[in-house]
């Protein structure tokens, strides 16, 4: 019985037979082309046998710290992020231009804050003292997160922002943008 409805199912439709069949081919072709995963037993290329570590030297050589501790004299941003950042995101908009000092950041809407670096991993983690509020919402924390063109120039940054350690922790922003350099 639902044979011979098929049918008279395709035909309302305004499709003939031949056609969903046809319809039925292009769809296995497709299906067909798919590529097929490589496989995972192929084994890892060999290793190449390592140098030994060079002898230390009577020169001292201090690693540059990944994460400044709070209020570490020296930490500063780079020259690059000081500067005046137009705002690209609509959610920035309202804020106006984002102003990086070497010791505060200023927004165009006027709101003004003295802040500490006090982490480079992932970004530029900034502490804001003055606790700025956008959107009702208090924030603590702004993450500088540089992108830079193929020249290398850092032309755009995105800002994640965070009202406080709990969120920071949980990397769970309560707003996230992007800023231009003119």
């Amino acid at each position: 019985m639902a044979v011979k409805l098929l049918p008279l199912a395709v035909q309302r439709c305004g499709l003939s037979l031949g056609r969903v069949l046809l319809l039925g081919v292009a769809v296995g072709a497709i299906a067909a082309c798919r590529p097929t995963p490589p496989a995972n037993d192929l084994a890892p290329p060999p290793t190449a046998p390592t140098a030994p570590a060079p002898a230390p030297t009577s020169q001292p050589s201090a690693p540059a710290p990944t994460t400044p501790a709070p209020g570490q004299a020296g930490a500063t941003l780079p020259d690059a992020l000081v500067q005046a950042w137009q705002p690209l995101s609509n959610v920035l908009l309202a804020f106006g231009p984002m102003t990086i000092g070497p010791e505060q950041v200023q927004w165009g809407s006027g709101q003004t804050s003295p802040y500490t670096l006090i982490s480079t991993e992932g970004g530029y983690l900034l502490q804001l003292e003055a606790n700025p509020s956008f959107y009702d919402t208090q924030n603590r924390y702004i993450k500088l997160i540089p992108k830079a063109d193929t020249n290398g120039a850092s032309n755009s940054i995105e800002v994640a922002f965070y009202s406080d350690a709990s969120q920071l922790q949980n990397d769970e922003y309560i707003m996230y943008g992007t800023y231009f350099a003119e």
